[in-house]
């Protein structure tokens, strides 16, 4: 039930407990002292709410643990809670993103219980000119109070830009990028931070000037090409067999391409060893086998 009287006419219930237990009626109700401190009467509230025993219900509880004194008024419990301090709101960030800078706009007002305050950094929301950040205050065993909090917040991050217009199939070149840091909006997203991450590899599709690299937009560089001749090997048990074909698609090492064979026109799929030089896994052998005119899957 939800209390009508004031929380400050409440007993207060025990930090982090989920039930109302006999030691936090005890203060008002002597006879409680009989039962175990630890013994549940009924759920407790949520925060903001209080939860009032009346009569009829204190009559029952008494006869259900055989207690002779029954209150003469009704009974009222309430979660403690209490208005959130910015500070608090602040640690609890710099805790979660401690290479950012964070400034407070505004925050939830909502009175909350003690507990654990944490902000997840999955759970920060860029929006226009701000942030929002939700968190909670763990509370009650496996309970959470929500909050959030409106925030300015950035770090300072090095970044690989663009210099120039980065085409696909063509690697990047020392000219086509220029190291920089900068203040930016936090992110755990894999952007590149060194020039060494990104020199050499090919971009898997363009990037405008001015974008910074992230490693996920880029690919080790194709060192077979689509006609190029590849030297296929194949290896089942100590038998082996290497022949020429034309590669029909583009990989880098360890990658899979598409390779004819000359001899029977087989399309075969084979792993990229190196420049001109690929394998077969001895699954795939029967490519070279005379097996209809198709290309295998891995």
């Amino acid at each position: 039930m939800i209390a009508t009287l004031t929380f400050a006419a409440c007993l207060a219930l025990s930090p982090g407990s989920s039930q109302i237990l006999a030691r936090d009626l005890a203060p008002a109700w002597p006879a409680l002292g009989t039962l175990a401190p630890e013994t549940p009467l009924a759920p407790a509230p949520m925060p903001g709410t209080a939860r009032v025993f009346r009569s009829l219900e204190l009559r029952q509880l008494a006869a259900h643990w055989h207690l002779s004194q029954v209150p003469g008024t009704p009974l009222c419990v309430a979660r403690p809670v209490k208005a959130l301090d910015p500070q608090r709101l602040l640690d609890a960030m710099r805790r979660s993103w401690p290479t950012a800078a964070i400034s407070i706009l505004d925050f939830s007002r909502q009175p909350a219980p003690a507990g654990p305050l944490e902000f997840p950094r999955s759970a920060l929301r860029r929006e226009a000119g701000s942030a929002l950040w939700n968190g909670w205050i763990a509370y009650a065993e496996n309970r959470r109070f929500h909050v959030w909090a409106r925030v300015r917040i950035t770090e300072s991050v090095a970044r690989v830009v663009a210099a120039g217009d980065l085409q696909p199939g063509r690697p990047v070149t020392p000219s086509q990028v220029i190291a920089v840091t900068r203040q930016e909006f936090p992110t755990e997203e894999p952007y590149a931070q060194s020039l060494a991450e990104v020199i050499g590899l090919w971009p898997r599709r363009p990037i405008p000037v001015g974008a910074a690299l992230r490693t996920d937009q880029l690919t080790e560089p194709k060192v077979v090409t689509t006609g190029d001749t590849v030297e296929v090997e194949v290896r089942n048990g100590g038998a082996f067999l290497k022949l020429e074909g034309t590669a029909e698609s583009a990989g880098a090492v360890g990658e899979i391409v598409s390779v004819r064979n000359p001899s029977s026109h087989q399309l075969i799929r084979a792993r990229v060893l190196g420049a001109g030089k690929a394998t077969v896994d001895p699954a795939r052998r029967a490519a070279f086998d005379g097996q209809p005119d198709k290309e295998r899957q891995p």
